[in-house]
């Protein structure tokens, strides 16, 4: 991986569109705990890290396997 794009920190607006979903998505996920997708606060801002999100999609993948899902 590229050390420049694992510390690329992305938006509320970037990291929804990264995932395939929306804010309103990512803020329920945040308020509710739903998903453990890492987050960073910045007073009031919230941010992404890129390589915290590759990961957690590889984590989903992960799970969704071990459960005899398949791999769509």
């Amino acid at each position: 991986m590229n050390e420049e794009n694992s510390f690329k920190l992305l938006n509320q607006r970037q990291a929804a569109q990264y995932l395939g979903t929306t804010v309103g998505t990512l803020n329920s996920w945040r308020h509710c705990g739903k998903n453990t997708l890492p987050f960073i606060r910045w007073g009031n801002r919230i941010r992404y890290r890129k390589s915290d999100l590759d990961a957690w999609i590889e984590h989903q993948l992960i799970n969704k396997l071990d459960e005899g899902g398949e791999n769509v």
